[in-house]
């Protein structure tokens, strides 16, 4: 028994021939995959790599850390100042980049620290504040360490940070941590609290526990020296004999009032005589303590300043 007409398939040349749609759903998914694809190369060009090599000069990424607060000192001994210059400004923190790099072609390579660029996802670039080696000439198989240094405020809205290191053509992306909270800015004791009157805190001082505050856990030691080791300091005025020399700076100021206040605003005295015999910076490369101490930390430092410097 045959099927009526109505139930046969017909099959025609035109019929085996895809339709126009099929035709463009299939261009665009090409398409889409196409651009997939090459978003991902984009993407795989653009991660953050701790090692990389460009024209045969290898870069390792050693360590990238942000210093905590404006004394963080790391490992808690004396910096030379090419190691640590200056201090971040208020309201920025600094992150440091230790890179080591080798001349892996039979040529000289020339390395530039200014080719290395903090680069957050919203906002400028930022170049280096400084470097420990920011230019060196490498012969064939020559190393180089060096430590580079940004400043960045971080407060203002900056997405994902990354360094990038641009070179002859090419874009290297080095990751580096999540900055920390801007500790600086957080205040460890009550500002308000602090007398105005430096004689107030002596009945609690404690001059050893002072002495461990200035040594290893504010790192003053860092720019001011050992007081023991004339010549030792850096960037502040050496504090050899400071409780003699503080009672002769300014009139009607006692000793312990220019070492308590000249702690929380370094400002309001300016030593005349830094590192090598040379005036002080104006204004001071020492931050403002007012925020950062407690009550009973400024009152073991002073004490110790006082009674053990003399």
């Amino acid at each position: 028994m045959k099927r009526s007409r109505q139930h046969q398939r017909i099959t025609t040349p035109e019929s085996r021939r895809p339709t126009r749609a099929a035709l463009g759903l299939f261009c665009f998914v090409a398409l889409a995959a196409a651009a997939g694809w090459a978003l991902l190369i984009e993407a795989g060009r653009t991660l953050p790599v701790r090692e990389a090599m460009v024209q045969k000069l290898y870069l390792r990424l050693v360590e990238a850390r942000w210093i905590v607060d404006q004394m963080d000192h790391g490992e808690n001994f004396q910096k030379p100042g090419s190691m640590m210059p200056g201090m971040p400004a208020r309201g920025s923190q600094r992150v440091t980049l230790s890179v080591s790099l080798e001349n892996r072609s039979p040529g000289v390579k020339v390395f530039r620290g200014e080719e290395f660029l903090l680069e957050p996802e919203i906002g400028d670039a930022v170049a280096p504040v400084a470097a420990q080696v920011g230019h060196a000439v490498l012969r064939a198989g020559q190393t180089l360490n060096t430590v580079l240094h940004f400043d960045f405020d971080t407060r203002r809205p900056h997405g994902k940070l990354r360094v990038v290191w641009r070179r002859d053509g090419e874009a290297i992306y080095l990751p580096i941590p999540a900055p920390v909270e801007h500790q600086h800015l957080l205040p460890r004791g009550d500002a308000s609290a602090l007398p105005g009157d430096a004689r107030l805190l002596l009945p609690i001082g404690k001059p050893e526990r002072g002495r461990q505050l200035f040594e290893q856990v504010y790192g003053c030691i860092a720019c001011h020296g050992d007081p023991s080791i004339p010549g030792s300091n850096n960037v502040g005025p050496h504090l050899a004999g400071l409780s003699t020399r503080a009672a002769t700076r300014i009139e009607g100021v006692s000793a312990l009032q220019y070492i308590y206040q000249s702690i929380l605003e370094p400002n309001a005295f300016i030593a005349p005589e830094c590192r090598d015999h040379q005036p002080c910076e104006q204004p001071s490369a020492m931050p403002e303590y007012g925020n950062l101490l407690s009550l009973e930390d400024v009152a073991d430092l002073v004490t110790y300043l006082f009674e053990d410097l003399r």
